[in-house]
């Protein structure tokens, strides 16, 4: 089964791709993942599809806003857009009790003033939980990321 078809849905569909895979594509973050993070107002869990392993993570419907058509590993389907991604993200980590912070996060890939407005929109405060563009942190892991060798993309 394609992507596209796992997402199809009635009126809306039934996830849309999210997370740090919507970061990658959107080139916010430039390390690849080994699955396809899916966010879905009732789904959880992995699944397999034609592109690789979808990892399904459940997000409440209020924060079900931010994504559009987009062509996607060689097929088309609903992915949020880079600055509602890092909103998921931020929400996920916390629900998740992960560390939410990205130091090698592209902020010149995203609008900042949009971001914000989603920000209050869904009432997430991703200022307290990333550093900031500019923080030394970045530089530091940026230099450390070129000895490392980056994940492949999945299919």
């Amino acid at each position: 089964m394609r992507l596209s078809q796992e997402l199809q849905g009635g009126s809306q569909p039934a996830g849309y791709v999210s997370f740090l895979s919507a970061l990658v594509h959107h080139g916010v973050l430039v390390d690849g993942l080994a699955s396809i993070q899916v966010a879905s107002p009732d789904r959880a869990g992995p699944w397999e599809v034609e592109q690789g392993r979808i990892e399904y993570h459940l997000l409440p419907r209020d924060l079900w806003f931010g994504y559009r058509e987009v062509p996607f590993e060689q097929d088309v389907v609903p992915v949020a857009t880079p600055e509602k991604a890092l909103l998921d993200w931020c929400w996920l980590a916390e629900e998740l009790g992960l560390d939410p912070r990205l130091d090698e996060i592209e902020w010149s890939a995203l609008d900042i003033a949009l971001l914000d407005r989603l920000a209050a929109e869904a009432g997430i405060s991703y200022r307290r939980l990333l550093p900031p563009a500019g923080d030394s942190r970045h530089d530091q892991d940026r230099s450390r990321a070129e000895e490392i060798e980056p994940l492949r993309p999945f299919r």
